[in-house]
């Protein structure tokens, strides 16, 4: 074995036992879950899905897989070639992962799928979640974007969930400011009382046991150029919505930049962070410009106090979000998401970021599935990414062993536990 091999073995193994958090889930409530009936095509259905569409697989045959129609061998027989076709990707490669490492199978093949799907099965009962989150991952807390506030949607404590910034933000309808006024019990009859229900809601949010920020998803739809509109024009565009009932394309695009910097205020004075998706979206055929985060530059400039979560690295911009995470203090860089969209480029981020950033400014790892099973296979990529960038570090004499397990902590544990202000050990 090299001194490298030797190095990150070392490395890996102390990576294996250090706590984490995991800094991004869409995770469904457990008893939702329970009530699903599984098969070897569930560990596809989140992300994999997306590289088996982009490998040809007809809507027909998806559709066929994701409703569970025809007998098991029929469907395994639809599924293999976009499977042969796409194993190669990030994926794949973590669902894989999950059959091999977790559910003790070799691969998924011929003589296994049927397997894979009973053991799959035979596991989804109480304390699932549990089983994989605390004690195989060493989960100690998880930061959830889906399904806050929602009634009936249960969740373990150690769940923490950043509020959804489009409830605030987006005013497609004036039905939606009247949502606003019902969730923050007051009238809103213009901009002004509309700004005090939103800063009422926030103040709630950070009341809130279990609320620790704040989510932004607008680059599923728009660029991230949000720009200062002045008050006196969003007070008469808000007034033409009251009055119209919706506003046009460009003027609700305007409201909608002038409530995100109001949002950014309220939220950075009651010490929420905002999180911001950057890069790539899940899904195909998406316009992937929108997600460049390079135009968050003029929105966070104008806030010095708040402080910016930023998504995913970037992807495939992630030596551009680096440089903002190198000039602004309040702007940290979330791997959430990365270690299976390309491990090759998670690797070279990391390694480049490390040398830009402060190590206290990144955080090494979000699942961000709704498959639990998953989580699993994407900690162990992320566990090896970080261990093959930290050993190479030490292996040309950069860190010392000691500062690699510092920083492997940092990026794991501590940085996310004290940028989001998490009440554990």
């Amino acid at each position: 074995m090299t001194q490298f091999d030797v190095l990150r073995k070392d490395l890996l193994e102390e990576i294996k036992q250090m706590p984490v958090v995991d800094a991004h889930e869409h995770l469904p409530p457990e008893s939702e879950r329970l009530q699903r009936q599984l098969d070897f095509f569930s560990l596809f259905e989140h992300y994999s899905k997306y590289d088996l569409i982009a490998a040809g697989m007809p809507p027909a045959t998806l559709r066929m897989l994701t409703e569970r129609t025809g007998s098991s061998a029929e469907r395994w027989e639809a599924f293999k070639p976009y499977l042969s076709a796409a194993r190669t990707t990030g994926y794949i490669r973590a669902a894989l992962l999950v059959v091999r490492e977790l559910l003790g199978l070799p691969d998924l093949d011929d003589s296994t799928y049927m397997e894979v799907s009973e053991r799959l099965q035979a596991v989804n009962r109480p304390g699932h979640y549990d089983d994989i989150l605390r004690r195989r991952c060493s989960i100690k807390a998880l930061i959830q974007c889906w399904r806050f506030g929602i009634e009936g949607a249960q969740f373990p404590d150690y769940f923490f969930h950043l509020a959804p910034s489009p409830q605030l933000v987006d005013l497609p309808q004036k039905a939606k400011v009247e949502q606003v006024a019902m969730q923050a019990g007051v009238d809103i009859t213009n901009l002004d009382t509309y700004l005090a229900a939103m800063e009422k809601i926030i103040a709630k949010w950070a009341d809130h046991p279990q609320v620790v920020g704040i989510k932004s998803a607008h680059a599923y739809h728009r660029s991230l150029d949000f720009q200062r509109v002045d008050k006196t024009e969003a007070a008469g565009l808000f007034d033409r919505l009251m009055n119209e009932g919706k506003l046009p394309p460009a003027a609700y695009r305007r409201l909608q930049d002038f409530l995100m910097y109001e949002l950014v205020s309220r939220a950075a004075a009651v010490h929420l962070p905002v999180a911001f998706h950057t890069g790539l979206q899940a899904g195909n055929y998406c316009d992937v410009r929108h997600s460049d985060p390079l135009p968050l530059q003029t929105l966070i400039s104008n806030f010095p106090q708040a402080r910016f979560d930023l998504f995913h690295g970037g992807m495939p911009w992630v030596r551009e979000i680096a440089i903002l995470a190198k000039h602004f203090p309040g702007v940290y860089l979330n791997m959430a998401w990365m270690h299976i969209i390309s491990p090759t480029q998670s690797r070279s981020a990391l390694s480049e970021w490390l040398d830009l950033v402060p190590n206290t400014k990144i955080f090494a790892f979000g699942g961000d599935y709704s498959i639990v099973e998953k989580v699993f296979g994407h900690l162990l990529m992320a566990r090896e990414n970080v261990a093959d960038v930290l050993a190479e570090k030490v292996t040309r004499g950069e860190y010392t062993h000691d500062e690699a397990l510092l920083v492997a902590r940092r990026l794991f544990y501590d940085n996310p536990k004290e940028f989001y202000r998490l009440p554990i050990d």
